[in-house]
Order: structure tokens, then C-alpha cells, then sequence
């Protein structure tokens, strides 16, 4: 232990005894500092100075008209990218942004088509199709700025995007206030149609057999046409009812006659010797009731045609005074035939006569005169009836039997698929009544449209919650360039200062004397780096003390591997440290998380110190979690002793050989 102490006092005051020597000592401490503080300032903030990439706007959209309103996306667009200081916006021509773009003097452009309004608004119709931004950009100018851009564009079209969607659901929402207005206002009217078509469900049995009576009537129609051609023709018989009841009246003005016959027959009884003349009365008589009997057969005739309670009565009753004055007219024609033959008889026929005239002719009279007042008072409100009836026939009958068909035409083809409609519109106002509240409709349908088309526009908000915050880019790279600085100052002291020490010591403790120096130096660069970056870059540190140690710990650590790679391996182990600095920043998720990269550096990742020096030093930056440090330190710990094992192992056997090969190197007299 003593040999390993006395080398680290040899080496220090041989450094304090060369001045220039210090001078490189002290500038091996203070380099690796300047090497993070410059990068970490550098990237304070960059992307708080974005206005100065430069994007192309060129607006050719010529705008649409939507719901009645005059809508220009593109102009609305630039009138807020004016407004925008995100990214340094210039409006130019098409001509002008792309030859900017591909000479350099913008990162990108972006270009909305004359016809972007246009189909912007096509969302409102059939077959909407999608408007386009195109965005060109230039990816040789440099690797970041075209992601700044493309997330610049995207911004721009969700700007775009949300705004319309706010104004189209607006328009829309508008639409379903004024329609749960107009169904507020007509839900009676609308619910008193559905009751009407559930009562016309309930009628559907009703209108069946109404159907079915059409039907019924249409296979009637050729009769009831023959009907009416029957009371036509009962029309064109009126005069000759008119002369059977003249006839009749004239029955009736004769009656004084017949009753003066009556009497003389009477007479006769009294006066027998006047036979002769009684029986040329008896002969007028004959004629005149022949007469009357023809005008009743005429009547009679007439009237049944006529399909009339009243008519039917009148006819019965003039039958009957037929019949009666054909029986006198017989009697009559009887006694005078034998009042000629039989003059023994005579007195037995006055006599019968008589008894008629007293007994029959008063009845007779009263059927006479009962004829004679349905002549005068019922017969022409008869004749009125068959006229009407007849005209009634000749100019309504066609449109009856045409809509009685047309009726039976529906009830045989239409109705049915009527019916079925019907039970089918009314299932579906069952279940809508059962399905849907219309109150809770109305009330969904009349919600403000304003409110609604902004949550529309933007359903979600995101509630960010920042967990260990870190103020800018620059502090949350610190980790990393300190990091770096650090093993960058290891390789440093490995190609500046001699690893191998002179003098009659053993191996191991060449390797520790020397090894005290290194981590002596690195010590010191850890905390340059690390206290400089709190206090002179002002980067953000929650646990500052923790930070310096822990960066006094990684640089121990990392000079130890430096320092035994190049101890154990001479040149070849400057080389190594190289290497493995190359392959650390990839693998080590320093930059870039380790699951963006090919599946070659994530294998590597467990096995790079790297790994857990920047997560430690994270630690320390964001807040820290006691698991993650010790986890970190841990392995930091192993890859010591894993240092350590190397130089126990193959620094004695491997000593010979490295000299040999320093030798032949140093004879190139390109290499020390």
C-alpha cells in the first residue's frame, strides 16, 4: 500500500514541479467542462427560437359557399398564421416558395389549392372529399427543421380542421335547435296524425267490409242500370198516366149521371111500365163504366212500372174499383140482355139493380172520388218523382258506376297493401312510443348550438400533469453532456498523461498508484462540470448536492474503465475508449430513447455504463427516486469491478507484449 501511495505523491509533485505540466493538468480538469457547458447552452432553448426557420405560405384557394354563407378557409388561415410567431411564416407566390425552398432560402413550403374551400365544404354533400394541403419541404438543409416544420404544418391543418369543424357544427347544431323547435311546436299535430292512424287500425275491419260491399255493388250495377232504364222508360209513359186520370176525373164528373141512373132505376121499381127506357139507360150506362174501365186498365198499366210504396196502394185500389165496375158493367149488360129476353124477369133485375144502387154505388163513389183526389193531388208529385229519378239516372248514374268501380278496383288491388301499410305505420309509432322519450328528444335537440359546436371542435381536452418538470431543454440535457463530458475528460487523460510508471514496482501497483491520479484528476473534473452547471449555465438541478457527487462517482467510474483499458491494453485501449464512447451514445438512450433505435443498440443498452450514469444524473435533475439511484449506482459499481478483474487478470500477462508492441509503435515515430 505504501508503493501505491508513494507513486500517487511522485506524480503530484512532479505535476506541481513543471509548470507546464500543471498547466495541462489544470486544463485537463477545465476542458471537458467547456466541452458540456457550450453544447448544454447551446441548446438552451431551441425550440423557443423557431420563428427564425422560414415556411412558405401560398394561398390560392378561391373559396366556397356554405349553408348561404361565403366561406374562404385559406384566407382565414393566413390571416391567423399572421398572427402565428411559432415559425417565421412568409406569403409568397407558388413560383417564388418552391424556387425559395429549393435553393434554401425556406425550410418548406406549404400550398392550399384554388379548390380547398370548396372541398372543405363538400362535407355537406353526397360524395365529400377530402381538401389537401401540399407541403413541401427541403430535407438537406438540415436534420431537425424539417420535423419543426411538418409539426408546424400539422398544427396548421389541425387549426384549420378545428375551426371548421367548430363553424359546420354550429351550421348543424343550429339546424337540430331549429328542428326541435319546429317538433316542440308540431308534436300535437304529429301526435294527433299517429292517434288517427292507430283509430284507423282499429276502423281497418270496417273499411274491409266496406270493401267487400263495393264489390258486392259493383256485381250489382248491370241490374240497377236496367232499373234505371226501367224508370226511364216509366218517364216516357207519363202522358198516358196523365190521360188515365183525366179518364178518372171524367169517372168522377159522370157520377151524377151514374147516380141519376140510380135513381130512375129506382124509379123503375116504381114504374115497371117504363122498362124500355131504363133499359137504354142501363145500355149508357154499360158504355160509360166499358169506358171508365179502360182508363183504370190504362192507369193500372202505367203505375206498375213504378217501383213506389204509394204507387203500389194507389194501383191496388184502382184493381179493386176494376173489378167492381166491371162486375156493374156485367150486372148492367146482364139485366138488359134478359130484360129483352126475359120480360118475366124484369122486375127481379130492377129490383137487383136497386139494391146495387143503394147498397154498392155509394162505395163506389168513394173509391171513385179517392181516385180522383190522388189524380189531382198525389199524381204529379208522382210524376215529378219519376223525372227526377229518371234525370238522376241519366246524368249521375255514369259517375256512380264509375267511382263504384274505381271503389271496387281499390278494395280488390290497393286495399290490402293499404291495410298493410297502415299496420305497419302503426307498429312503428307503438315502438317509437315505447323506444324513444320525444320530451328528452326535444330537450337533446334544443341544446345550445354554440356550446355544442365548440365541444364538438374540441371534445378533448388534455390536462397535462407534469411529473418531475424540468423548465427547458438545455437543464434536461445536462445529464447527458455532463455525461459525456466526463468520459470524454478520461479519454482525454489516457491520450495525454503516461499510464505505465517507472520504477521497481509490482504490477498491481503501477496500475492503482497511477490509477489514484487519474481518478484524482477526474475528481476534479466532475466537479468543475457539475458545480459549473449549476452556478455558472444556471441549469435546473432539484438535488444539486447530489448531482456534484454523483457526477464525482460517474467520473471515478469512468476513469477507471478508460484508465484500465489503456493500461491493459496500451494504444489498442485509447482506441477501445473511443469505441465504446461511439457506441454508448446510441445504445445508451442518452438522446433518443433506446426502443426508437435498430434492435442492435437495444441489446446493447443493459450493458453500456452509460445507461445508468444518465439515469442517475436524471435523477438528481427531475427529483429523485432512492430505487432508481441505487439501482444506477449498483451497477456503476459492477462495471468498477469488472474494471478491476481486467487489470488483475491480464495486466501481468499481457504487460510483455503491450511494451513490445508500444516499442515497435513508437518506432514508426508516428505514435508516442
Amino acid at each position: 500500500m505504501g508503493n501505491i501511495w508513494d507513486i500517487f505523491k511522485t506524480d503530484w509533485k512532479n505535476i506541481f514541479r513543471v509548470p507546464t505540466v500543471l498547466l495541462l493538468v489544470v486544463g485537463l480538469m477545465v476542458l471537458p467542462s467547456a466541452y458540456a457547458w457550450f453544447n448544454i447552452k447551446s441548446m438552451w432553448d431551441p425550440y423557443g427560437n423557431t420563428s427564425g426557420i422560414q415556411v412558405a405560405v401560398v394561398n390560392e384557394d378561391e373559396g366556397a359557399e356554405v349553408l348561404g354563407k361565403q366561406l374562404n378557409a385559406g384566407a382565414e388561415s393566413v390571416k391567423k398564421l399572421q398572427n402565428n410567431h411559432k415559425l417565421g411564416w412568409v406569403f409568397v407566390n407558388q413560383r417564388n416558395a418552391i424556387k425559395g425552398v429549393e435553393h434554401g432560402d425556406y425550410y418548406a413550403y406549404l400550398l392550399l389549392p384554388k379548390d380547398f374551400s370548396k372541398k372543405l365544404t363538400s362535407i355537406l354533400e353526397a360524395n365529400p372529399q377530402k381538401p389537401e394541403i401540399i407541403f413541401g419541404i427541403n430535407e438537406k438543409i438540415n436534420a431537425i427543421a424539417p420535423k419543426i416544420t411538418s409539426s408546424g404544418a400539422s398544427s396548421v391543418t389541425a387549426q384549420i380542421s378545428d375551426a371548421f369543424t367548430e363553424t359546420a357544427g354550429k351550421a348543424i347544431f343550429s339546424a337540430f335547435y331549429q328542428a326541435g323547435i319546429d317538433l316542440e311546436k308540431d308534436w300535437p299535430s304529429i301526435q294527433h296524425v299517429a292517434n288517427q292512424i292507430l283509430e284507423l287500425e282499429k276502423a281497418l275491419p270496417q273499411i274491409e267490409a266496406m270493401g267487400k260491399k263495393a264489390i258486392e255493388l259493383d256485381g250489382k250495377l248491370p241490374e240497377i242500370q236496367e232499373k234505371g232504364q226501367q224508370i226511364m222508360e216509366l218517364e216516357q209513359r207519363i202522358p198516358e198516366l196523365d190521360r188515365v186520370g183525366d179518364s178518372i176525373l171524367k169517372v168522377e164528373a159522370n157520377l151524377p149521371v151514374i147516380e141519376d141512373a140510380g135513381e130512375q132505376i129506382l124509379a123503375l121499381q116504381d114504374r115497371l111500365a117504363d122498362i124500355q127506357s131504363t133499359t137504354s139507360i142501363m145500355t149508357d150506362m154499360a158504355a160509360n163504366l166499358s169506358e171508365v174501365e179502360s182508363q183504370i186498365n190504362q192507369a193500372i198499366d202505367s203505375l206498375s212500372a213504378v217501383d213506389n210504396p204509394d204507387t203500389s196502394a194507389n194501383q191496388a185500389e184502382l184493381k179493386t174499383l176494376l173489378n167492381e165496375l166491371a162486375t156493374l158493367r156485367q150486372d148492367i149488360q146482364n139485366h138488359r140482355s134478359d130484360l129483352q129476353q126475359q120480360v118475366d124477369k124484369v122486375v127481379s133485375g130492377i129490383d137487383t139493380a136497386a139494391d146495387f144502387i143503394k147498397s154498392d154505388l155509394p162505395t163506389i163513389k168513394q173509391k171513385i172520388h179517392k181516385a180522383a183526389d190522388f189524380v189531382r193531388n198525389d199524381l204529379p208529385k208522382v210524376e215529378d218523382h219519376i223525372r227526377q229519378a229518371a234525370d238522376l239516372i241519366r246524368t249521375k248514374l255514369p259517375e256512380v258506376a264509375r267511382v263504384i268501380h274505381k271503389a271496387a278496383d281499390l278494395a280488390r288491388n290497393d286495399l290490402p297493401g293499404f291495410e298493410n301499410e297502415i299496420r305497419m305505420a302503426a307498429d312503428r309509432i307503438r315502438q317509437f312510443n315505447q323506444s324513444i322519450n320525444i320530451h328528452e328528444l326535444i330537450e337533446f335537440l334544443t341544446h345550445d348550438p354554440g356550446k355544442e359546436s365548440q365541444f364538438l371542435a374540441a371534445p378533448i381536452q388534455l390536462k397535462s400533469k407534469r411529473i418531475f418538470p424540468i423548465p427547458n431543454y438545455g437543464s434536461a440535457m445536462t445529464p447527458f453532456y455532463t455525461m459525456l463530458a466526463l468520459w470524454v475528460g478520461g479519454t482525454l487523460l489516457i491520450s495525454s498523461l503516461r499510464v505505465e510508471v517507472e520504477g521497481n514496482y509490482r504490477e498491481y501497483q503501477r496500475y492503482l498508484g497511477r490509477l489514484l491520479t487519474f481518478v484524482t484528476i477526474g475528481i476534479f473534473q466532475a466537479a468543475i462540470v457539475s458545480v459549473g452547471d449549476i452556478f455558472l449555465i444556471h441549469s435546473y438541478v432539484a438535488d444539486k448536492f447530489w448531482f456534484v457527487l454523483l457526477s464525482v462517482f460517474i467520473s471515478m467510474v469512468f476513469v477507471i474503465i478508460t484508465y484500465t483499458l489503456c493500461s491493459v491494453f496500451g494504444s489498442i485501449g485509447k482506441g477501445l475508449s473511443i469505441i465504446f464512447l461511439v457506441l454508448q451514445i446510441s445504445s445508451s438512450g442518452a438522446t433518443f430513447p433506446v426502443s426508437l433505435t435498430s434492435a442492435f443498440f437495444q441489446r446493447l443498452y443493459p450493458f453500456m455504463p452509460f445507461t445508468y450514469a444518465v439515469s442517475m444524473l436524471r435523477e438528481t435533475v427531475g427529483g429523485m427516486i432512492k430505487e432508481i439511484v441505487i439501482k444506477d449506482f449498483l451497477f456503476l459499481l459492477g462495471f468498477t469491478a469488472f474494471s478491476f478483474l481486467i487489470a488483475l487478470v491480464f495486466k501481468r500477462p499481457l504487460s510483455g507484449w503491450i511494451e513490445r508492441t508500444a516499442e515497435r509503435a513508437r518506432s514508426t515515430k508516428l505514435i508516442p
